[in-house]
């Protein structure tokens, strides 16, 4: 029996299963909302559950850091907000694609939270304990940068993130055309033109289409903030959502009886690049740097002093 268990401490699932039998034995003991109140105690625990849905692929360990302390900054701010963790876990998961979601499809681990375990659910997470090795970098990055969040003037705010950028970053006062944002300030991030995925397309049949569909207006960073659609006007994030196109950097071409929408980037291109950051840790940046280099107005504080 010694020897059994002294093998599975030492396996891959050791790590997730500490990590989630918290959670999944609260839920069936005492229901949902005793779950709410654990997470509650210690956020910290949730940041590499965030990850897991943050992160698609490999990262480099800096900038798995990077994203860790935006995932801890966007969750104190919003559970500062009012917001209940299980909401926040069920639609993290569509924020880097810019899908929305629902009850119906949450997140994939938002089930741990929500209170809405079932034995379906026992194969997520054995799927989950499968990956013990990006959980267990997940956790480390979460240590290493335990209690840091972004902040602004000494308030937490948003810290948006994306796939990959059309090379440069947007501006926040542009993006929502409030100057409360002038603190996401539109950089550099070249690197981003190397990305496999950089450039995407998407076809769509005319007959789906406006008659008359006129790119408007472009923001600093070349994305499509404006068009219009027979004389409507449209706002060109929620015309790229609408559209599943991969970004708002997009043009147009006729294409038989189709329209190719050509986009360059992935994401909204707001904030953290993901993709950019990953090649600047590859380069030898840290965390505290890859934050500094898309975030030059925000600082770094522990969530204790704000």
């Amino acid at each position: 029996m010694r020897k059994w268990f002294r093998k599975f401490c030492s396996s891959g699932f050791f790590i997730p299963l500490v990590l989630l039998m918290p959670y999944v034995c609260t839920i069936l003991l005492n229901g949902a909302d005793k779950a709410l109140l654990l997470s509650s105690l210690d956020e910290e625990v949730m940041v590499p559950l965030l990850l897991m849905v943050q992160l698609k692929g490999d990262y480099e360990e800096e900038a798995v850091k990077a994203q860790a302390v935006i995932a801890r900054s966007n969750l104190y701010r919003r559970l500062a907000a009012g917001e209940q963790a299980g909401k926040i876990m069920e639609e993290v998961s569509g924020e880097v694609t810019g899908k929305n979601t629902d009850r119906n499809s949450g997140g994939e681990y938002s089930f741990i939270l929500d209170g809405t375990l079932s034995p379906g659910h026992l194969s997520q997470i054995w799927e989950m304990m499968k990956k013990a090795d990006t959980l267990q970098e997940n956790k480390n990055a979460a240590d290493a940068t335990a209690g840091q969040v972004l902040t602004y003037q000494g308030e937490l705010k948003l810290v948006p993130y994306h796939q990959i950028s059309s090379g440069m970053t947007r501006d926040g006062a542009e993006v929502f055309h409030n100057e409360e944002y002038s603190y996401l300030k539109s950089v550099d991030s070249s690197q981003d033109k190397d990305a496999p995925d950089y450039v995407n397309s998407t076809y769509v049949s005319a007959s789906q289409l406006p008659a008359r569909l006129v790119i408007k207006k472009r923001d600093s960073a070349g994305y499509v903030t404006a068009l219009t659609a027979d004389g409507s006007w449209l706002e060109g994030e929620s015309f790229r959502e609408g559209m599943h196109l991969a970004s708002a950097d997009f043009s147009m071409q006729k294409v038989g009886n189709a329209v190719r929408f050509l986009c360059k980037g992935k994401g909204h291109g707001l904030g953290f690049s993901q993709y950019g950051g990953n090649e600047m840790a590859k380069e030898g940046s840290s965390w505290e740097e890859i934050l500094e280099a898309y975030f030059p107005e925000m600082e770094l504080q522990n969530i204790n002093s704000v």
